[in-house]
């Protein structure tokens, strides 16, 4: 009688936990790559709910901008400005005479959007009130020099480094503006940013975004973070100033004079936009403007009044979506047509540059 093959079972009990062990890791991993699956499908819906949320905020703004019945005067107090700010419960406004009863009392409230979620803002920025970089692009060389002054009264009344410091930065910045190669006062081009670790060459064109700075000599994270509220980047080396939303920083910056600078009096002229019922200052309130311009010295005669204006076409959307843990922020910078007298719908709305971020911690870009 023979003895049962005790090695062939031992064998075979090995081999069969060898594959319930494959077939465990295999289903393991199996379970792994639905789990990425479901979770990719997942943010990719998610991003998708905040590009559509994202996209018919900016066609509701770009309709308010479109909307807008006086093209020559813009100011805070008109719907494109107030979007996406909260409303303000004015107390007492029953009390408020008019002659029209009836209308007052048939007044509808304003319609209101629910996109059926709460965390969402928006808002319209006018481009307007800031100083265009690109206006240092212009190859008229007295233009040149007077935007030159401008932004170097700008970098002062900010504080922003020292005589010799700011000369650097306005200099760096119009050979990274300008075509050719040639190096202006205190300036760099190309062969000076080839020795950098990460070698790369000077623009020698219009910027297209305010991050692009970081690129340009002299301006540190620090630096850009102070001029972002007073500065912009517009296709154009021409853009003026409103006079209706910009600061008295900027503002002041326009004085022709290089000797100190006191922003009192500008300070003093815009704080008519508080008053109430202010309606915007009219065209023919831009030589007053003028002449609160500390130390007017009219470049060309008429430079600080060509870079004076009442109305925008300049304005950017920012648009903010939070999905639970999810968040998605879309920039959108758009141009607003002027219309001809005879044809409101002339003046279309058209996006110039439109970028998506799902971190949104306000980079500057």
């Amino acid at each position: 009688m023979t003895s049962p093959p005790v090695k062939q079972a031992g064998l075979a009990i090995i081999t069969v936990l060898l594959i319930i062990a494959l077939m465990v890791t295999l289903l393991g991993f199996l379970l792994e790559q639905q789990h990425l699956l479901m979770r990719r499908l997942a943010n990719q819906n998610v991003a998708e709910q905040g590009f559509q949320y994202a996209t018919g905020v900016d066609q509701w703004a770009a309709r308010l901008l479109h909307d807008d019945a006086n093209r020559s005067i813009d100011y805070w107090d008109e719907d494109w400005a107030k979007f996406g700010a909260p409303e303000q419960d004015n107390e007492g406004d029953e009390e408020r005479f008019s002659l029209d009863n009836t209308s007052q009392q048939e007044e509808e409230p304003l319609p209101e959007i629910d996109f059926g979620i709460d965390g969402l803002s928006y808002k319209i920025e006018d481009l307007q009130s800031r100083f265009n970089l690109n206006n240092l692009a212009t190859k008229n060389k007295v233009t040149l020099q007077s935007q030159r002054i401008v932004f170097l009264n700008l970098l002062r009344i900010l504080e922003i480094g020292d005589l010799a410091t700011r000369d650097e930065l306005v200099g760096a910045l119009i050979d990274w503006l300008d075509e050719g190669d040639l190096v202006v006062a205190n300036g760099a081009e190309s062969p000076d940013y080839q020795s950098a670790n990460t070698p790369y060459y000077a623009a020698d064109q219009k910027m297209t975004t305010l991050g692009e700075l970081r690129y340009v000599r002299g301006f540190s994270e620090d630096i850009i973070n102070q001029l972002s509220d007073y500065v912009t980047v517009l296709p154009v080396d021409n853009a003026r100033i409103n006079i209706n939303t910009t600061t008295p920083e900027v503002m002041s910056a326009l004085s022709g004079s290089q000797a100190e600078l006191d922003t009192s009096s500008v300070q003093t002229f815009l704080a008519q936009r508080l008053e109430e019922g202010f309606q915007g200052f009219a065209p023919n309130q831009i030589q007053a403007a003028q002449s609160a311009i500390i130390g007017t010295v009219p470049f060309e005669g008429s430079f600080v009044n060509n870079m004076l204006q009442t109305n925008s076409q300049f304005f950017k959307i920012t648009t903010r979506v939070a999905l639970g843990d999810f968040r998605y922020c879309s920039y959108s910078t758009v141009f607003r047509q002027n219309p001809d007298s005879a044809n409101q719908s002339t003046a279309k709305v058209s996006v110039l540059n439109r970028y998506y971020d799902t971190i949104c911690d306000e980079i500057i870009r």
